[in-house]
């Protein structure tokens, strides 16, 4: 199990590298949607986490992750931290110009969760459209189901699904 974890945060680790390689220019911060925009929200332990809200009382109502990896982050001027629990991939950002922290994604890691609506990795893709409906836009296999400033992506390969990350879209 620790070969898995120590394997996937140096693939995190290395995408962020690349990431990264943007000649030093930042984007700027949307502010957090209105009270009256609902973002998607996962559900994890019977904790909802909205993507764009201040993870203060996530954090909390989630207790301590098996691991943490902290790492500048490449799109502003900030630091990303990444909350490993079993099964997900929980990460907030906090802005270095003292803007509210907010939750930037949850990655779901494997067939151990699914979302509300009961999707989970190893799916058949066909599950894709009967839970969701259309999508907004597809991209090489990943769906895109955006809802206020947020995003579902959903990767399907082979009529499987393989990836299902919940975003904050942050950026302007």
């Amino acid at each position: 199990m620790k070969k898995i974890i120590v394997l996937i945060m140096a693939t995190l680790l290395g995408i962020a590298m690349v990431a990264c390689g943007n000649g030093g220019e930042t984007g700027q911060i949307t502010q957090p949607p209105a009270n009256d925009v609902q973002n998607h929200t996962f559900i994890f332990r019977n904790v909802e986490i909205p993507m764009g809200a201040h993870p203060d009382s996530v954090v909390l109502a989630l207790g301590p992750p098996q691991h943490e990896m902290r790492q500048p982050n490449c799109a502003i001027e900030g630091e990303d931290v990444m909350r490993y629990f079993p099964g997900m991939v929980l990460s907030f950002t906090y802005p270095a110009d003292g803007g509210a922290p907010f939750i930037a994604s949850v990655r779901l890691m494997d067939d151990s969760l699914t979302t509300p609506e009961g999707l989970y990795i190893g799916a058949a893709a066909d599950m894709v459209a009967q839970l969701y409906g259309q999508y907004d836009r597809e991209v090489n296999g990943f769906y895109y189901f955006d809802q206020g400033r947020s995003t579902l992506e959903i990767a399907v390969e082979n009529g499987v699904v393989m990836q299902i990350t919940y975003q904050y879209l942050f950026l302007d």
